[in-house]
């Protein structure tokens, strides 16, 4: 009969706890994925003042709790919603002139890190009233998650994200200011 060390038991111990942390991946939180509000210096087209609405939103993953965090495409619809309705593009009760439709087309994560850098890959097409797109843009960005933000590997990659899909809403809405009806 062999009898377990407690070196041993300290090796169990480690292992369970590694594997229980494994475990807790947790989906983004649309609120930490919202932009704000625009700078006071930012003047959107008048045609797109209150005009605007998301249409549809394809291409988000579920987090898988086992492996990495993830942003749902329900979630990334909710901050990019907010966002516009912050900005002051969403179409009130009028009805939309300016439907918005979005392909998360995915995120480049890394596995492991101290400073984890999440790039969010996004295509947006708005549309006028008539059907014809206005706006096709495709928007990479990143946004790293360090160490200080979290010690704890599956929430920086889970602040990564949030940080990624936010500076990603942050671009398009600056593509929305600068848009020029033809």
């Amino acid at each position: 009969m062999t009898h377990s060390t407690p070196r041993q038991y300290r090796l169990f111990a480690t292992f369970g706890v590694l594997i229980g942390l494994s475990a807790c991946a947790t989906p983004s939180e649309p609120t930490l994925m919202v932009v704000t509000a625009p700078p006071t210096a930012t003047v959107y087209p008048a045609p797109l003042r209150q005009a605007m609405c998301v249409r549809t939103v394809t291409g988000g993953e579920d987090t898988n709790p086992l492996w990495l965090s993830k942003v749902g495409s329900q979630d990334f619809r909710t901050a990019l919603a907010a966002s516009m309705d912050n900005a002051g593009l969403t179409a009130g009760q009028a009805g939309c002139q300016y439907p918005t439709d979005v392909n998360l087309l995915g995120l480049s994560q890394p596995a492991i890190g101290l400073d984890m850098t999440v790039t969010s890959h996004v295509n947006y097409k708005v549309y006028d009233a008539a059907g014809k797109p206005i706006l096709l843009e495709t928007i990479s960005a990143p946004f790293t998650a360090t160490f200080s933000d979290s010690p704890i590997g599956f929430v920086r990659i889970k602040r990564a994200n949030e940080g990624s899909i936010r500076a990603n809403i942050t671009q398009f809405l600056d593509k929305l200011a600068s848009w020029k009806r033809p």
